[in-house]
């Protein structure tokens, strides 16, 4: 009686639990890199909270500016006081040093759970490339000064990426606001 009476709690209990449909895709990966303050930052320190993450740089007149704005919409979306963290990696490492990322972050960071990083080169594109498994690289002739991936990446708590979203998607903040909080909730 007391084994049926202790499974039956178990199973309601289990029940309770939120997982979600989105698929386990890929371990973001513990990469080094250096936040706008010039402090060294592992990405593994994003575990704990869920992350979106953008890969931009801040001299692009491409599609980085209307990254940088559906982030900014993003943040306001999502309760200041839920477990989120929102990373933009620069992809120009020569230009975009640690006191240029501050001086963006400034003009653009309208959240302190939003984080600037860079790294070198090298480390960059691995890690956009290997680790995010987006584009990234030496840029085709006439096109963006720098290869870079317009889509944000989301990953839940565990540092595993869920889903990406294309920046040029319109209603981009509500559809990766709406993924937070179906994450937060796991």
């Amino acid at each position: 009686m007391r084994r049926s009476l202790f499974l039956l709690l178990l199973l309601a209990f289990a029940g309770c639990h939120h997982q979600s449909d989105l698929p386990k895709l890929f371990a973001v990966p513990n990469a080094k890199l250096v936040d706008e303050q010039g402090r060294s930052v592992n990405l593994d320190a994003m575990k704990g909270s869920v992350t979106v993450y953008d890969f931009i740089f801040t001299n692009c007149t491409g599609t980085c500016p209307i990254m940088t704005s559906s982030m900014r919409r993003l943040t306001q979306r999502v309760p200041k006081d839920a477990k989120v963290r929102f990373v933009s990696i620069s992809v120009d490492p020569a230009r975009d040093t640690p006191a240029a990322l501050a001086g963006y972050a400034k003009r653009m960071r309208n959240d302190p759970r939003w984080t600037f990083l860079t790294a070198d080169r090298p480390t960059i594109v691995k890690l956009s490339v290997e680790g995010f498994k987006l584009a990234a690289g030496d840029p085709a002739p006439g096109g963006e000064p720098l290869l870079h991936s317009s889509k944000f990446a989301v990953a839940d708590k565990n540092g595993v990426i869920r889903e990406y979203y294309g920046a040029t998607d319109g209603d981009l903040a509500e559809h990766v606001a709406k993924t937070v909080e179906d994450l937060l909730a796991e």
